[in-house]
């Protein structure tokens, strides 16, 4: 058992490498019953990351986000102290950080917290608008209608209030026709989307402020260690998300940090890491100048 949680420390106690963040990864339950996460960050740094990547894998970004913040908080004074120097127990076992310079821990700490405020966003639900809707829905099948009636009627009231003038006589006799059986106003559904719209739009607010934190967190990270090149890895898929969210952000950014990752991977050495920043850039625009730059590279 022992030998089984070195090679497990070895594996993924390291910092994991590009592909690790971009494919789901995999936890043995027993062993996992052997880790004990450390009260404090430089205590052993490496099992602390790997806390906070299983809180990242196991979805529990709140848990992770306190973690990530907590270690902060401890290595910002060293960072100010001494950049370069060596986190304490950076090598502890068989666990170790994959570079144990100060800048590059912390660099990394801000990249796992804007991976978990972008997850958090992305997985963030708008149940208090959903729960408007089925209280409403509940309400009148316990009067004996079916989910496909009351359906009807939120559907003859949408295409009623968006699209008026194309609303027939048809329908609006069968629409009265509802609201009289069910014993419904206008008023009352007017009143319901209005409340779920509320809602709706705080869920829309507070997703928006955690993208915004993501996106300080991967700045935060490439400005601390340039040569980080999965905080320029991470910001990238961030912008290429970000382009489906209606932000800001244009496709420009995504490639530009995906070319620097490459840079850096290639740099590194990491062949399998640069073709998967490659592929990335090619998929997010095949003509890109950044994708035109790398071949020219390899050519």
């Amino acid at each position: 058992m022992k030998k089984k949680i070195a090679l497990l420390f070895t594996l993924l106690l390291t910092f994991p490498s590009l592909p690790s963040y971009s494919k789901e990864a995999t936890f043995e339950k027993r062993i996992e019953k052997e880790i004990v996460c450390p009260k404090d960050f430089t205590q052993n740094p490496a099992v602390y990351f790997y806390c906070i990547y299983r809180d990242y894998h196991n979805y529990k970004f709140d848990d992770g986000i306190e973690k990530a913040q907590k270690a902060l908080k401890e290595i910002e004074p060293l960072l100010k102290k001494s950049p370069e120097a060596k986190v304490p127990n950076a090598e502890k076992g068989k666990a170790k950080l994959r570079d144990p310079r100060v800048k590059s821990v912390a660099s990394d700490l801000h990249l796992l917290l804007g991976m978990l405020y972008f997850q958090k966003a992305v997985n963030l639900k708008d149940t208090k608008a959903k729960k408007v809707y089925e209280e409403f829905f509940s309400k009148l099948e316990k009067k004996g209608f079916n989910f496909f009636q009351i359906n009807e009627l939120m559907e003859l009231y949408t295409e009623k209030t968006l699209l008026p003038e194309s609303f027939s006589k048809e329908k609006e006799k069968r629409f009265k026709e509802l609201l009289s059986k069910m014993g419904v106003t206008e008023e009352d559904l007017e009143s319901l989307v209005k409340k779920a719209q509320k809602f709706s739009e705080e869920t829309a607010k507070l997703k928006f402020s955690y993208l915004q934190r993501a996106l300080k967190e991967f700045q935060t990270a490439v400005r601390i260690d340039p040569e980080n090149a999965l905080a320029y890895y991470q910001l990238g898929n961030f912008y290429s998300g970000a382009l489906g969210e209606n932000l800001p952000e244009t496709s420009q950014a995504a490639e530009e940090a995906y070319y620097k990752a490459a840079l850096l991977l290639k740099k590194k050495g990491d062949l399998a890491g640069y073709k998967e920043v490659v592929k990335k850039l090619e998929m997010l625009n095949p003509s890109s100048q950044y994708l035109k730059k790398l071949k020219g590279k390899d050519a």
